[in-house]
């Protein structure tokens, strides 16, 4: 299995598997991870953030440590590739989309069910790994810290739509995309690095 793997801490921006990266070089040696419990799911992972989290965890400057090497990444959406015999809400081909401590930069990840949500028809797997995260902080800070209402943040569209950027990269393409939220409802604009 591919993965991105933190083997010490250091510069984010450094490509994976230069000397001074703190990444090791992408291979697929990794070896692909079993079903823990029988509530456990393994997810395919389509798309994945990069959040600000992520990227001070690799330089060893964000409150959790996991030890190395690690996996890094956090919020991901993707396809039920496996599930447990105590399963219930969730078979293969099923669309998904969570958050992790750690391992989402990765072809597979393992969650336990009730930490996957379902994502609805229409939604476009990029869109749906941005959301456990970003989207939750983002709409945290600007609903219920900021308090913004419709109208107070100017858009080129409508003058009650509060936007956001996100940048988002997906295991299979670079993609960027930004978020546009209305009524808690999201539209998402990708186009290729």
């Amino acid at each position: 299995m591919e993965a991105l793997v933190v083997r010490k801490l250091g510069d984010p921006t450094l490509p994976p598997g230069g000397e001074d990266s703190p990444f090791a070089a992408v291979s697929g040696d990794r070896p692909i991870p079993e079903l823990s419990s029988p509530t456990s799911v393994r997810v395919r992972v389509a798309a994945t953030s990069l959040n600000f989290a992520t990227f001070l965890q690799v330089q060893g400057k964000y409150q959790e440590r996991p030890p190395l090497p690690y996996v890094p990444g956090s919020d991901y959406a993707g396809v039920v590739d496996a599930v447990g015999p105590g399963v219930r809400r969730f078979r293969p081909g099923d669309r998904v989309c969570s958050l992790a401590s750690v391992g989402s930069f990765a072809e597979l990840v393992v969650a336990d069910e009730k930490a996957l949500y379902a994502v609805p028809d229409g939604c476009d797997l990029v869109a749906a790994g941005a959301l456990p995260v970003a989207f939750g902080t983002s709409h945290l800070a600007l609903a219920h810290r900021a308090q913004l209402k419709a109208g107070q943040v100017g858009s080129p569209f409508a003058s009650d739509i509060i936007y956001v950027p996100f940048y988002l990269i997906s295991i299979e393409h670079s993609l960027y995309a930004i978020l546009y939220v209305y009524d808690m409802h999201c539209t998402f604009f990708m186009w290729h690095s």
